[in-house]
């Protein structure tokens, strides 16, 4: 998995174990007016278990699904 940039400050939890064995998860919905995001850390915690720490969606991440939803809505609407 390429280098996401977090450091360990961005995190939450006391219990996580390194930076590297984590995933960040984005939950991506749209209302009448805009695009919300929020984004959860996957981390594998030393006992095995998976654990779930909200974090801020970074700004560069936001810009780049948003330009991948204007991407695939034209796609989309060039095929309709």
């Amino acid at each position: 998995m390429p280098q996401s940039g977090l450091r360990p400050s961005h995190i939450e939890s006391p219990n996580m174990t390194s930076i590297d064995e984590a995933y960040r998860i984005t939950y991506i919905t749209l209302d009448d007016l805009q695009l919300h995001f929020e984004t959860e850390i996957a981390v594998t915690e030393e006992d095995g278990s998976l654990a779930l720490h909200r974090t801020a969606t970074l700004p560069a991440e936001r810009q780049a699904l948003r330009e991948l939803i204007r991407e695939e809505h034209g796609l989309q609407a060039s095929a309709a």
